[in-house]
C-alpha cells in the first residue's frame, strides 16, 4: 500500500536469471485525441481507405527468457524466503502516482489481437493466477503513438512470449503490449496487475492494427 509522500521505486520480486520456459492505433504521421476519453488516453486510429478485408498475420510465439525478454523488461518467478534485494529482482518506477496492485479478471479471449498499447509513466507488472500458460505480444519502448511496433519480411520489432505458470513480466515503461491473451477454450484467467491507479485513464497510449494497417495479428504456438 502507498504511503501519501513516500516514492516506491523497487520490488522485492525475484526475476530469473538465465531460466528458460514455454508465455492497443494510428494514423502513420500522427496520433488521434478521441473525444470520448480522457485528455491521456491517446488511440491513434483511422479506417483504412476501401474498407478492404483485413490481412491475418501469423506470429509465432518464443521461448520466454530473460535474455530475449530483456529489451522489454524483466522475467520474474518465486524466490526462496530471505534472499535480499538485487539486480534480479522487479525494478520498478511508480514514482509518478499512486500504485494500484489487483486482480484482473478477463473473459473470452484468444490468441488473436488487432491493437497495442503502452504506458510511459509505470513499470507495469503482469503474472497469471493458476496453472495455465498465457501469451503477451511486446514492442520495445518508443514514447510515439506514432512509432508502433509491426511485423514484416524486413521489421521483426513486434514479438511474442509463451509465459508459463509461476512467472510474471515486469515491463518496462513505454514497452508497447498487446494481452495477456490465452486459448480460446478458456473461459477467464486471472491476473494481477501493478501499475498506476489512474493508468488506464491518462497513460493509454494506443495504435490499432486493423483500422489503420488492415491487420490482425494471429498468435501461433
Amino acid at each position: 500500500t502507498a504511503q501519501r509522500g513516500r516514492r516506491m521505486s523497487m520490488s522485492t520480486a525475484r526475476c530469473t536469471v538465465g531460466a528458460s520456459t514455454r508465455s492497443m492505433a494510428s494514423r502513420p504521421s500522427h496520433s488521434v485525441r478521441s473525444p470520448a476519453r480522457s485528455p491521456g488516453r491517446v488511440v491513434a486510429s483511422a479506417k483504412a481507405p476501401g474498407g478492404s478485408s483485413k490481412t491475418r498475420v501469423a506470429l509465432k510465439a518464443e521461448e520466454l527468457t530473460v535474455e530475449a525478454f530483456a529489451p522489454f523488461g524483466q522475467v520474474c518467478k518465486a524466490e526462496e524466503d530471505g534472499v535480499e534485494f538485487g539486480p534480479a529482482d522487479a525494478q520498478l518506477d511508480l514514482s509518478q502516482g499512486t500504485p494500484r496492485f489487483y486482480v484482473m479478471r478477463l473473459r473470452d479471449k484468444d490468441l488473436s489481437f488487432d491493437r497495442i498499447t503502452y504506458h510511459e509513466k509505470v513499470t507495469q507488472c503482469l503474472g497469471a493466477l493458476g496453472d495455465k500458460d498465457w501469451y503477451m505480444a511486446v514492442g520495445e519502448p518508443t514514447m510515439d503513438v506514432a512509432k508502433y511496433p509491426k511485423h514484416d519480411s524486413t521489421d521483426r520489432a513486434l514479438r511474442v512470449f509463451r509465459v508459463p505458470p509461476g512467472h510474471f513480466l515486469k515491463m518496462h515503461a513505454g514497452c508497447w503490449h498487446a494481452g495477456p491473451l490465452f486459448e480460446s477454450g478458456v473461459e477467464f484467467m486471472d491476473f494481477y496487475n501493478l501499475e498506476l491507479a489512474d493508468t488506464n485513464v491518462v497513460d493509454h497510449n494506443t495504435h490499432v492494427f486493423s483500422e489503420v494497417d488492415d491487420i490482425v495479428y494471429d498468435v501461433m504456438d
